[in-house]
């Protein structure tokens, strides 16, 4: 009777063996999620910044109508240099019918995790920050 007791017992001599492989298994999903959700966080970031660049250039054209497009794009680098981003396009847009101007900035944001994550997610993502501006007075 113990003998037959003792063939329904699962063996346990091997489950540190079993642990090595289902951690080699979960690894790189687990490395997956989170260099993702590292480079999500980065994107969403940079969105931030560009929109506030954007709205920084707006808000400088929109208090001073006098200036001209140079001094707004000049703002709006003065904030992506601050932040460390590097503008492929600034652009300003005079809506004299709505008496209003539209900023625009955007850049190529570079995925740093390229070794971990698909080829999918490889290489640049344009991503842009558009502000409008109605003038004051």
């Amino acid at each position: 009777m113990s003998m037959s007791k003792n063939r329904f017992l699962p063996k346990i001599d091997n489950i540190r063996g079993n642990a090595v492989i289902e951690f080699a298994l979960t690894l790189p999903i687990l490395l997956l999620v989170v260099f993702g959700i590292t480079e999500l966080g980065r994107m969403i970031m940079t969105t931030n910044i560009l929109n506030t660049a954007s709205r920084e250039g707006a808000r400088y054209a929109a208090v001073n109508p006098a200036s001209d497009s140079t001094n707004v794009r000049a703002r709006v680098q003065e904030v992506l240099t601050a932040a460390r981003i590097t503008a492929s396009s600034i652009t300003v847009t005079y809506n004299v019918a709505g008496n209003s101007v539209t900023v625009r900035a955007t850049t190529n944001f570079q995925i740093l995790s390229r070794s971990v994550l698909p080829a999918v997610l490889r290489g640049t993502i344009p991503l842009s920050g558009e502000t409008v501006f109605r003038f004051e007075g």
